[in-house]
């Protein structure tokens, strides 16, 4: 295995690129850096953006309560066009409509906060999905960053300039070549010399059960058994190849098997190294220890950029997973802020940086759903107050057709809430979750503030409201 040498440095300085969806992700990025818990950034955001919203509410709310006010008044006149046309559900429809038009019921008070919502809703789900695209690729970038930089301290050299590699070399050669090198090839050339079909697995076995290779294997017991298992392929490759088998082939199999048992542990070890040290930095282990890896994380799920579901792991399951997630800036080298080529080798070692985070078994449940049925619930009870208070509002006559439409709404928006909630990331749901009660909140204060700028009259009439009646 070869990756780009001293790439570690240039991670170390790379300029991914998060400011695509501006205002928010240079909100989030950049003016709320101070604060390191990202999901009090997505509350405050939030929070922020409903309060600047507001008075959008609170002009809803005073409107239908206006609407509601003359719609009581009306309420004899509208009992006369049902007598009159109760039979005809389209021309009573029509009337309705046109009184309370000329009577000044709006309509389109209510549905503008609804539409500014939407684009802001829209515009965040964008903004946060790019932005969880950074995050973990930023994530990433910081995990491969210490797994090349010990994977290029284990093969390289060290400040002396003698090289890891060269000494281990010498160091298996020595240990296992007096010992197992010794009893396999003598052990294989009985097995040869006797016809055997399977000299190699029955000298490995030989080899292997001798009591002096297993006191030496203590020399390095992690890698003893697959420096034994090179070096029989290696040995048993060469001699095959050979139509005749003389002292010269047994020779140079001894060689050939000595270099490359020796090459290929050297550089196992060089990416166990390295795998250790990325395991180490994510988990806060070994020199990482009190530092490391830090997830996004909030109360119960363990990373707010992965949904907020059991059966979403917090990292990347592989490397397509990983291309999956990060969009462009698996493939953009500008946007990510390194070469082209520097990019494809981080992108293209995924699995082999990953694979020990990975098995450890500890990225496997990010949530538990807490969030999505919040979101669920809270829309829910969103649009059955919106519902009621068009109804007593007057509104509910003015729909006419569309009254089914707005009913099914009801059911239709907490589907869409929870598609999103269950597909993107936990840090959007929040956002969905916050939103929904900060707007029933801001709800029952607005109503209440518009009751009393909009009351009843002391005697019980309702004239002042809507437009004046030139006939009387």
């Amino acid at each position: 295995m070869a990756l780009l040498s001293g790439i570690a440095t240039v991670v170390g300085e790379i300029a991914i690129q998060p400011y695509t969806t501006f205002p928010w992700a240079l909100l989030l990025n950049g003016a709320m850096d101070g604060i390191g818990f990202y999901a009090l950034r997505i509350i405050l955001l939030t929070v922020c953006l409903k309060l600047i919203l507001s008075p959008l509410d609170f002009f809803q709310r005073y409107k239908m309560r206006k609407n509601q006010l003359i719609t009581m008044r009306l309420k004899p006149q509208m009992e006369s066009l049902e007598k009159a046309y109760g039979n005809n559900p389209k021309v009573l429809q029509q009337k309705q409509a046109e009184l309370n038009r000329r009577e000044g019921v709006g309509v389109f008070a209510s549905c503008l906060p609804m539409i500014v919502t939407l684009i802001v809703f829209m515009w965040l789900w964008s903004a946060m999905r790019t932005n969880a695209e950074y995050k973990q690729f930023y994530n990433y970038a910081q995990i491969y960053e210490r797994y090349d930089s010990a994977y290029t301290q284990a093969f390289g050299t060290d400040e002396s300039g003698a090289s890891w590699y060269d000494s281990a070399t010498a160091g298996l050669s020595a240990s296992y070549g007096d010992e197992f090198v010794t009893v396999f090839d003598e052990a294989y050339a009985r097995e040869q010399t006797a016809g055997s079909a399977d000299a190699r697995d029955k000298a490995y076995v030989t080899a292997m059960s001798d009591a002096m290779v297993t006191a030496s294997a203590e020399y390095s017991t992690e890698y003893f058994a697959f420096y034994a298992t090179m070096y029989a392929d290696s040995f048993d490759s060469y001699v095959t190849d050979h139509a005749e088998v003389t002292d010269e082939v047994y020779a140079g199999a001894r060689t050939v098997a000595r270099l490359s048992a020796a090459d290929r542990v050297a550089t196992g070890y060089c990416v166990t190294k390295a795998q250790a040290a990325a395991y180490d930095y994510f988990n806060g282990k070994g020199e990482y220890e009190g530092g490391g890896y830090s997830y996004d994380s909030f109360i119960w799920i363990r990373d707010i950029w992965s949904p907020d579901t059991p059966w979403s792991s917090s990292v990347a399951d592989d490397s397509a997973d990983f291309v999956s997630r990060v969009g462009t800036y698996a493939t953009n080298a500008e946007r990510s802020g390194l070469s082209e080529e520097e990019l494809e080798a981080m992108v293209s070692s995924y699995d082999t940086v990953m694979e020990r985070i990975l098995a450890s078994g500890e990225t496997e449940t990010n949530g538990y759903m807490i969030l999505p049925i919040l979101a669920v619930l809270l829309n829910i009870l969103s649009q059955v107050i919106a519902r009621f208070q068009q109804k007593k509002s007057g509104q509910d006559a003015q729909l006419g057709q569309n009254k089914g439409c707005m009913t099914a709404m009801i059911f239709l928006t907490p589907l869409l809430m929870a598609y999103f909630a269950f597909i993107y990331c936990a840090a959007f749901t929040l956002y969905m979750v916050v939103n929904s009660a900060m707007s029933l909140l801001i709800n029952l204060i607005t109503t209440g503030i518009s009751k009393k700028m909009v009351p009843i009259e002391s005697n019980g009439t309702y004239e002042r409201q809507g437009r004046p009646d030139h006939n009387r």
